[in-house]
């Protein structure tokens, strides 16, 4: 974006989506250190409100994945997870915050484990209208853990989070989220001419 500025100063599309994105990360790094800016009290009985009846589906150790395969699973904690794929895991958290943007896509929160660390969580293809609340259960299956380290104009960001492919393999309060969740597929086009 910075550079689209430079390139074309009278556009301001690439101005604005740079604001609003460092206004992201800023507001990731800062809900996430804070536990979503939760009340420790509040935050601690919310932790002890979490049951392995809320991994719903994945309780029973075993999940069929998209492609029909029986995948066996275990549940851990987010300081156990690993970059990319954690195989055969499933993360279980309450939320404790969602962080807002001018972009319905992705979804963003952030959710706190049994041990109180927190990880921001981005849901891609979420219909819209739907999402968590504070105080959901969630529960995710082989969850993808990425490392993201930007520093730009004098801000640095580096923080681990969650990034869930699609709303169907969520787990909230013990029910799995149905096909209603995710965003239908949408094809554009348009005629041009010479």
């Amino acid at each position: 974006f910075s550079r689209a500025s430079q390139l074309d100063p009278s556009w301001p599309d690439p101005q604005t989506q740079e604001a609003h994105l460092l206004t992201f990360l800023s507001n990731v790094k800062e809900l996430t250190q804070a536990k979503g800016k939760i009340k420790p009290k509040r935050l601690q009985t919310m932790i002890e409100g979490l049951k392995s009846s809320d991994l719903g589906p994945y309780s029973g150790g075993t999940y069929t994945s998209p492609l029909g395969i029986s995948v066996d699973l275990s549940k851990c904690k987010f300081s156990e997870l690993k970059a990319e794929v954690n195989h055969n895991k499933v993360i279980l958290g309450k939320v404790v915050c969602t962080i807002a943007t001018s972009e319905p896509v992705p979804f963003t929160f952030c959710m706190v484990d049994d041990d109180e660390t927190c990880l921001p969580v981005t849901v891609y293809n979420i219909a819209q209208g739907s999402g968590v609340k504070i105080g959901d259960s969630v529960a995710i299956p082989e969850p993808y853990l990425q490392n993201v380290k930007v520093n730009h104009k004098n801000q640095e960001f580096d923080f681990r989070s969650i990034r869930v492919n699609s709303p169907i393999v969520l787990v909230v309060n013990g029910k799995k989220f149905g096909i209603d969740k995710q965003a239908p597929s949408v094809l554009a086009v348009h005629a041009m001419c010479d």
